[in-house]
């Protein structure tokens, strides 16, 4: 069996109040089979300016926000191409065409080392507010936050934190 495929790696295209988004973009895997399109994220982001679409790369010497070089990111993009294309032959040599679902699955085993069931996750662990500040730290260097929403996020932390001093994950439930 031949799964005909496509496996393109893009830039997201996004607009702020009506206007095209040029810094900091995403950029995702697309994988185009058996009339299914499929998104997956790289995990990476960069400026327009520094994208080559003909390539599907990173200009060389160029680096993100997070100063990820080109050649780092170019290698996981390949990598995330090359696995892509073993799960495809996975499927083909069993004669199954994949779901999304299946795909996706089998894709975010291989490539993200997925927690398994049996094991429960480290986050879970560690007390609530570092986890906050490791989020309020990566989401807005990545998202180029304003002084004004980390003012905001700090409201929230000071809520938080008058809830409950000693906060964890496990009193975070539904019930409540």
């Amino acid at each position: 069996m031949n799964i005909k495929r496509n496996i393109i790696f893009t830039l997201e295209s996004r607009k702020k109040n009506n206007v095209l988004v040029t810094d900091n973009i995403p950029i995702r895997m697309r994988v185009i089979y058996g009339g299914t399109r499929i998104d997956f994220s790289t995990g990476y982001r960069i400026d327009t300016s520094k994208w080559e679409a003909d390539k599907q790369r990173i200009k060389n010497g160029c680096t993100n926000k997070l100063k990820q070089s080109a050649s780092e990111i170019n290698a996981d993009l390949l990598k995330y191409y090359t696995d892509i294309q073993e799960i495809f032959k996975a499927f083909e040599v069993a004669d199954i065409t994949p779901t999304p679902e299946q795909l996706k699955s089998t894709f975010n085993k291989k490539c993200r080392k997925n927690i398994s069931d049996e094991t429960e996750p480290t986050i879970s662990k560690a007390p609530f507010m570092n986890v906050f500040d490791e989020f309020l730290k990566e989401c807005g260097t990545q998202n180029n936050w304003t002084d004004s929403t980390y003012e905001k996020f700090a409201a929230v932390k000071t809520h938080l934190t008058n809830f409950n001093s000693n906060l964890t994950f496990e009193v975070l439930d539904d019930s409540n």
